[in-house]
């Protein structure tokens, strides 16, 4: 019997294709994603980890509460290797708070041992906290905020008339290098009571300032205030603060 011709045909080898080079490119695309996925992940982590921790290390230290802190910048694993964070903000508090406060700082050691980049910061207050600073008490008065301006009352010695409360309009300037705020008088009046006594010519005597050299650190000064019926608001600058010394300068006293 013979086998049927078309056997004895020659054909063509169909090869298989291989495909384990690509294989493996997918694997390691699917690797590196993988790992940029644990990257992101471990960034995020760590960057809350330690912005939670700071913020309780300074509510313990400065009896603060509720402050909040944000580590700016791409990659917090990368800026820890370096030893300092790019930028870090510190705030407390809100419009309806008795005092709230923005702090930006650049150029933060990790370590807290040096000097930061520059500093801006914000601190905000009502009347009332106004009022508990010592520096206003000294002066004998309580101050009561306008729009633009401050009212202060004091008891002044008033010629002929003798020592008389009065209530004086100022505006509020900075003053001292930054370390004090003036208040240059605009009107003055007397309360409680019948005189009408012109006090224009005295209002230079109820010129009067406030140090809060005190209550900022060393290397900081006010750049700005400004005054609300609200709120008072003092805008803060330093070319950098020594994180190794006291937060404020307890010390510190105007000329």
């Amino acid at each position: 019997m013979s086998a049927p011709d078309d056997l004895l045909v020659e054909r063509p080898v169909t090869r298989r294709r291989r495909r384990r080079p690509l294989l493996v490119v997918v694997v390691l695309l699917a690797l590196v994603a993988m790992l940029a996925i644990v990257a992101v992940v471990a960034d995020v982590i760590t960057r809350a980890v330690i912005e939670d921790r700071a913020a309780s290390e300074i509510e313990s230290t400065s009896g603060i509460d509720d402050v909040t802190v944000d580590v700016h910048g791409l990659s917090i694993l990368w800026q820890l290797s370096r030893g300092t964070l790019d930028s870090v903000t510190l705030s407390s508090g809100s419009a309806s708070d008795p005092v709230s406060f923005r702090i930006d700082a650049a150029d933060v050691p990790t370590d807290l041992a040096g000097e930061t980049g520059a500093v801006r910061g914000t601190i905000s207050a009502d009347a009332s906290t106004v009022n508990a600073l010592q520096g206003v008490r000294d002066s004998g008065g309580t101050v009561s905020f306008g729009d633009g301006s401050v009212t202060y009352e004091k008891t002044f010695q008033i010629p002929i008339v003798g020592d008389v409360p009065v209530d004086v309009s100022a505006s509020p300037t900075v003053a001292d290098g930054g370390r004090a705020i003036a208040f240059a008088p605009t009107a003055a009046s007397l309360p409680e009571t019948s005189l009408r006594i012109d006090l224009t010519r005295f209002l230079g005597d109820f010129a009067t300032s406030v140090c809060v050299a005190e209550y900022l650190p060393a290397e900081a000064t006010i750049s700005d205030v400004a005054v609300t019926p609200e709120r008072a608001t003092v805008d803060l600058s330093s070319a950098g603060l020594d994180l190794s010394t006291a937060t404020l300068d307890e010390g510190a006293t105007c000329s």
